[in-house]
């Protein structure tokens, strides 16, 4: 790498000194009309007004000023702002590189950075390296930035070698880069070094940190740090650090927590921009409330792709396909045209709501109407669309026609199906394909026993435990949750581990005799163990949904929705007496699993019973 080739041939920190000495101009003060040229290129530079600022230019020319320390950063910023790199590489090279002080050079890393020409960054350090002009705090925050986009761990690490050799490791500015760029990495060992190395830390640092952990799905790590930064820090969020934080209120099921920071966000009048709205709309639909989803949808001004997409999303995943539809085509009457991902939006709701019609009608005028091929993920919503409803071979045909080579998302997507309809031909010769191209995905080897079982093949379900355990692979055990008071409450199934254990048993005793009453059976065909039927009906009553929403009804309070959240998806046993429990109770109960949310009133679901 260029940065090590560096370092070996002592071009860079010959001095141990580090100053940002550099940046102070050998000149006296620059005269008044130097200013105003500043002052009105800055303004070009704000409104990417190439036309105005090519006169400024010339007049900077004519004045004799473009020599000027002050003026050539900001033009070089001007060319580069406006998309004219070379433009701004050439005046550069105008100029002898030994003479230019490192805001020069930075400035010009600065336009390479903004004008995506990432490859060409670290060339230019190298030749800013070689005539011997050291880089400061803001180089290194550019550099970082840069390595962030070309994705490699290698460099950033390089970087940071260099800063703390340079002594730049307590600037808070480099501190705060290098959180992003080993967040963006998905390094959070390192990223949390920094941050705990800090010795000072402002916004931008916890900002930084959080969105890390949302990044790599630590929810519970970013709540912590929004709370530690209050509290401790007296800082406040701002649009940026409510992004960050919003996608564990989601996955948490976190309304309350949710509606909390949208009322921050009006009353500290912070700007609900597309960034933002679509954060939002997003947080609501993961909580389960489409409905306020759609109002923040409504409330905004302007709308891009990615806020239609995620509001079509938000209906979907709620069951409400139909109106997901209705916004698809609203979307593309108003001038919006859907993206590759609004496509695989749209076919998944069409997949999870059994609208085989619609969804192949959209698959087959992909190309044609929207300039998108499909690819894998489009290819998989189709194969997964046509299992669920029991086309299995027609699902197997498709693939087989596919344009491209078959991945395990597709043959996946298949194998569950052939769970629901027990169909253990093609449910091993989609696992054999599997095993292949996932030898260490366990999730393979537990659908295909669960086939088994479906069937009572208990000498192959045996077979495939002992094949997991000589590779080694676990089955990931499900478990729901429940958030009470900003508090979150974990179940796993059977699980007596919670203080409030015996009262929750009970609370499902008294349950169970109610649905009873009402109507409810138990389907034990649903229990994938070869036990006695007296023990697959208690097994039933003690899957950790039960438990959550136990808990829910004897803690939230009287008449709210009970909200909670499933790692795995919501077994048909559990679904049916969940519909007799929001019967019996009287409460509205909304359970998000890995498919979808169900919405539960008065007996009934949002979802049909097709999920």
């Amino acid at each position: 790498m260029i940065i090590t080739q560096a370092l070996r041939s002592n071009l860079f920190l010959q001095n141990s000194g580090c100053s940002d000495g550099g940046r102070k101009s050998n000149q006296k003060a620059s005269s008044t009309s130097s200013r105003e040229f500043g002052v009105l290129l800055q303004s070009c530079i704000k409104e990417k007004s190439f036309r105005n600022g090519v006169k400024l230019h010339n007049q900077i020319l004519e004045a004799g000023f473009e020599r000027n320390h002050d003026l050539l950063p900001k033009l070089i910023k001007f060319y580069a702002t406006c998309g004219y790199v070379d433009e701004a590489r050439n005046l550069f090279d105008k100029f002898p590189k030994r003479g230019l002080n490192v805001f020069m050079w930075t400035s010009m890393i600065n336009g390479y950075i903004e004008n995506k020409r990432t490859h060409q960054v670290f060339d230019f350090f190298r030749e800013m390296l070689e005539v011997g002009v050291k880089p400061d705090s803001f180089t290194f925050s550019a550099l970082l930035k840069a390595s962030s986009s070309v994705g490699s761990p290698d460099l950033a690490m390089q970087l940071h070698s260099l800063v703390i050799k340079a002594g730049y490791s307590s600037s808070l500015s480099v501190m705060n880069s290098l959180i992003h760029v080993y967040g963006s990495l998905g390094d959070f060992d390192f990223a949390q070094q920094v941050f705990d190395g800090a010795s000072s830390r402002d916004l931008v640092t916890w900002t930084s940190m959080i969105r890390t952990c949302s990044i790599l799905k630590k929810y519970a790590e970013s709540l912590e740090l929004l709370s530690r930064m209050q509290q401790d820090e007296g800082l406040k969020p701002n649009e940026v650090t409510i992004v960050s934080v919003l996608p564990a209120c989601g996955f948490f099921s976190s309304l309350r927590r949710g509606q909390a920071l949208h009322a921050y966000i009006i009353r500290g009048e912070l700007d609900l921009n597309l960034f933002v709205g679509s954060a939002l709309v997003s947080m609501y639909s993961q909580c389960g409330d489409p409905e306020d989803a759609f109002r923040v949808f409504e409330s905004m001004e302007e709308r891009n792709v990615v806020l239609w997409t995620s509001m079509i999303e938000g209906f979907s995943m709620n069951g409400q396909f139909y109106s997901a539809l209705k916004l698809f085509e609203l979307m593309q009457e108003k001038g919006m045209k859907p993206n590759y991902i609004t496509l695989v939006v749209i076919l998944c709701a069409c997949s999870h709501g059994g609208l085989v019609e619609d969804g192949w009608m959209i698959f087959k005028s992909m190309k044609e109407k929207f300039g998108i091929v499909p690819q894998v993920e489009h290819y998989a919503c189709v194969a997964d669309m046509l299992g669920r409803v029991g086309k299995l071979e027609e699902a197997e045909e498709f693939i087989k026609d596919m344009n491209i080579e078959p991945t395990a998302s597709i043959y996946g997507s298949l194998l569950g199906a052939c769970q629901v309809y027990s169909r253990v031909e093609l449910g091993e010769k989609l696992a054999s394909k599997l095993f292949n191209l996932e030898p260490d995905n366990a999730a393979n080897y537990v659908i295909l026993s669960n086939i088994y079982a479906s069937v009572g093949k208990w000498d192959d379900v045996q077979r495939l435990r002992n094949l997991m355990v000589d590779k080694g692979l676990t089955k990931s055990p499900g478990c729901s949750w429940i958030e009470i008071k900003n508090k979150t409450h974990v179940f796993g199934a059977h699980d007596r581990s919670h203080p409030d254990s015996e009262s929750i048993y009970r609370k499902l005793e008294n349950l169970g005799d109610q649905i009873a009453k009402a109507g409810y059976v138990p389907s034990t065909k649903f229990v994938l163990l070869n036990v006695e039927e007296t023990n697959k009906k208690r097994l039933l009553c003690s899957h950790s949904e039960r438990l959550a929403i136990a808990y829910g009804l004897m803690k939230a309070p009287s008449g709210s929705p009970i909200r909670i959240a499933k790692n795995l998806r919501v077994c048909e046993d559990c679904h049916k007496a969940m519909k007799f429990i929001s019967k019996v109770t009287c409460r509205k109960l909304v359970i998000r699993d890995t498919s979808r949310y169900h919405h539960f009133c008065e007996g009934s679901c949002s979802c049909g019973d097709y999920w």
